[in-house]
């Protein structure tokens, strides 16, 4: 077992990073999230991001790798977290949501290893996502045999 956690980066368009941070800071205890950082893009990649973004996946990496959860696969943030964290171990999750943050509050980043981490969060945002097609206003629910 190692001294230092995985990093995890959080990058989103506008302030979507640092809200969602704040959001799940404020349902999870106290330190669940200790070392997890926030990076908005604003409207995207711009040189003062890129810098950002930089120091920001450095001061993320203990040794031990980077998990960046972006908004969207593929956007300027993501391409950024990908060519910024070459050399750190970085792994790239996309589909940022409420429930990896949850999820990443709850997990061991001292014991389990990056790739652990990533499907981990990766498999949280996906449950998270449901649809219902019921329109309550048309089907009222039955009562019973």
């Amino acid at each position: 077992m190692s001294d230092a956690p995985v990093g995890v980066a959080i990058i989103g368009h506008g302030t979507t990073a640092s809200t969602m941070l704040a959001a799940a800071r404020n349902i999870l205890a106290s330190g669940s999230l200790d070392g997890v950082i926030a990076i908005d893009a604003g409207l995207g990649e711009t040189p003062t991001f890129s810098d950002a973004m930089c120091d920001a996946i450095a001061r993320a990496d203990r040794g031990r790798g980077v998990i960046a959860l972006v908004d969207l696969y593929g956007a300027s943030p993501c391409q950024c977290a990908q060519r910024e964290g070459a050399g750190h171990g970085m792994i790239v999750v996309s589909g940022l949501s409420l429930a990896m943050l949850l999820k990443i509050g709850g997990l061991d980043r001292l014991r389990l290893e990056p790739r652990q981490i990533a499907e981990a969060c990766a498999e949280a945002g996906r449950r998270a996502v449901g649809i219902d097609t019921r329109d309550r206003g048309k089907d009222p629910p039955s009562e019973g045999p």
